[in-house]
């Protein structure tokens, strides 16, 4: 008999609801990229490009290839402004 979290796995082997926010993750860091690279002010681009970072990043520790990596990012950048 199988487990219904098993049978609730897709294709990737994600929940169906891990693989939707993967997916938004992705779409959202693209969307910040986009803005940086539209931003005319340095300051407030590089605040853009933070936020890209950060949501490639949350995309990339959920999906299950990239979860050992994952368990010891480095030079994941830091996400305070002004942080210099």
């Amino acid at each position: 008999m199988r487990n219904e979290s098993q049978e609730s796995k897709g294709a990737l082997g994600l929940i169906p609801a891990l693989r939707a926010r993967v997916a938004r993750y992705r779409e959202h860091a693209a969307y910040f990229t986009q803005l940086a690279e539209a931003e005319p002010v340095e300051k407030i681009r590089d605040q853009w490009k933070i936020l890209a970072r950060d949501y490639a990043y949350l995309a990339n520790t959920l999906e299950p290839q990239s979860r050992g990596a994952a368990l010891y990012p480095t030079g994941r950048p830091s996400a305070v402004a002004g942080d210099d």
